[in-house]
């Protein structure tokens, strides 16, 4: 796989929340489409098989993914609060084998000479829950890895 090493930042802010940036060599159009659009959800979101995979980005639209990674299958889903294409969108996240509450999920994107600098914040239902995603993949390396399959469908 072919990277561009760009760095993302991963930070706390109060007990529930992380936030995560990170630039890519794209346009926020772009960018936007590749977290909303099921046919490129599916290029790039999981080092897995995607086997399922919608998503309606309006308010009130409804999006699933199930993928499958080393024998384990695993479901996301949720609901879509807002969305301001291409620059903004707040959705519910939840998972289908662990129920520890509701999560917010809040993308917003600004396009710079050509670049799109993407702000992710989660806001989780507690700082417990937080705190064991943190330690289970939300890493600054394994974010990276994901992040750079993403890079490889923005070059294309």
């Amino acid at each position: 796989m072919m990277t561009e090493n760009i760095p993302v930042a991963i930070e706390t802010a109060g007990d529930r929340e992380v936030i995560v940036t990170r630039t890519f060599n794209a346009s926020r159009r772009l960018v936007f489409d590749a977290f909303t659009k099921p046919e490129v959800i599916r290029k790039w979101y999981t080092a897995g098989t995607m086997e399922r995979c919608e998503s309606d980005p309006k308010i009130g639209g409804a999006w699933r993914f199930v993928m499958t990674r080393r024998g384990k299958t695993v479901g996301q889903y949720g609901v879509y609060k807002e969305v301001s294409a291409p620059d903004r969108f707040v959705r519910t996240e939840r998972w289908d084998d662990w129920d520890p509450g509701e999560t917010l999920v809040t993308l917003d994107l600004a396009e710079r000479g050509g670049q799109t600098i993407m702000t992710m914040s989660l806001v989780f239902p507690s700082k417990d829950v937080r705190d064991v995603v943190m330690k289970s993949g939300l890493t600054r390396e394994s974010t990276g890895e994901f992040f750079e399959r993403l890079d490889e469908v923005l070059r294309s």
